[in-house]
């Protein structure tokens, strides 16, 4: 299926970093066309989003629950509490919300896909193809955009989820555990959903006993000491994976350009990327907008600017720490020096 329609701009990835792009662009009158791999917005991700950000909830009903503290959890339990101001979202339903938004300001969407190759003026993709004057790359970790353009692909972190009912979450506090018998080189997480339900997840690095995500997952909740805690009725997986090399050396290729995870913009140590996902979208939005304004493919290059100028130097220190956290190959040695590598501790900024 080819689309004669020349497209201002069109987006790979109906993420956040896609969504809120094609929602900037579109609202300013521009043709816009998201392509989407898969059938529905899905991603393994525990959904905090801070409040420090200047950014509306598109939609009330994707609230799960508020968030206040973070407990972070030495390997012995001992504990450290940070006051945070967020809330947890069911990101499916954030994603699809974002994705709405877009769609009413007139991108068109289309599910099912995936990105095939970028030919000059020409985006193919499964069953069709569309000439686009600027791509936005936003297709995640895996990025089938940044290999087109050859780029190396990135160090990531596996991830696994479950969502949890019939538990007893600490209210208001997303719980950190450090623990590299069953996380090595990650952690595991809890981030309540309600009152009696949570997700329940854990990301890592490699297993030098080669077990999966999902097997550590399992051997936590079943063996760890709250698993008391976590006998509860799973009521939803999913896996995946986050980008941890920190930000990619380039993010502007003549008239492609790179936004959220598939432009390394998680944060290489917490996965944190919802919040960069959107920052990158309006700036992405914003700069191509100009770009089409004064039909200068050019000024394209001022995203990259802005967002090194944003970005750069808070993903770089975290870079750093992710180096150091991949020597604390064991218990021990994370014991003593998970001060300096964990964001809310006072040590972490010296």
């Amino acid at each position: 299926m080819g689309l004669s329609l020349m497209y201002d701009a069109i987006i790979v990835g109906a993420g956040p970093a896609g969504s809120v792009t094609a929602r900037t662009v579109a609202h300013a009158g521009y043709d816009v066309l998201i392509l989407e791999k898969n059938e529905t917005c899905r991603s393994p991700c525990a959904g905090y989003i801070s409040k420090t950000i200047n950014f509306d909830v598109p939609d009330e009903s994707v609230l799960q629950s508020d968030i206040k503290q973070m407990r972070t959890y030495f390997p012995d339990k001992s504990y450290h509490d940070f006051s945070l101001n967020g809330y947890v979202v069911d990101r499916p339903s954030f994603d699809m919300s974002l994705l709405s938004k877009a769609k009413e300001s007139g991108a068109q969407v289309m599910w099912n896909s995936p990105l095939v190759d970028i030919s000059p003026g020409i985006v193919k993709f499964r069953n069709g193809n569309a000439p686009g004057k600027i791509i936005v790359g936003a297709d995640g970790v895996f990025s089938k955009t940044a290999s087109i353009l050859g780029l190396q692909p990135q160090r990531f972190a596996a991830c696994a989820q479950y969502h949890i009912k019939d538990i007893e979450p600490i209210a208001q506090t997303c719980e950190i555990f450090f623990d590299s018998d069953y996380a090595p080189g990650g952690y595991i997480w809890i981030y309540p959903t309600g009152e009696n339900s949570a997700k329940v997840g854990l990301g890592m690095i490699k297993d030098k006993n080669k077990k999966s995500p999902r097997q550590n997952l399992d051997a936590f909740i079943a063996g760890s000491k709250i698993a008391n805690r976590l006998s509860g009725k799973i009521t939803g997986y999913i896996a995946g994976a986050l980008p941890i090399g920190g930000l990619r050396e380039k993010l502007v290729f003549g008239n492609v350009i790179l936004a959220g995870d598939s432009a390394g913009m998680a944060d290489p140590v917490t996965g944190a990327g919802i919040n960069n996902a959107i920052l990158a979208g309006e700036v992405a939005g914003k700069t191509i907008i100009k770009a089409l304004e004064n039909d200068d493919i050019a000024q394209l290059c001022e995203y990259e600017t802005k967002i090194r100028r944003l970005l750069g130097r808070p993903l770089g220190r975290a870079l750093e720490k992710r180096i150091k956290m991949d020597a604390c190959c064991n218990n021990q040695l994370l014991q003593e020096h998970l001060p300096e590598l964990w964001v809310t501790f006072k040590q972490y900024r010296v």
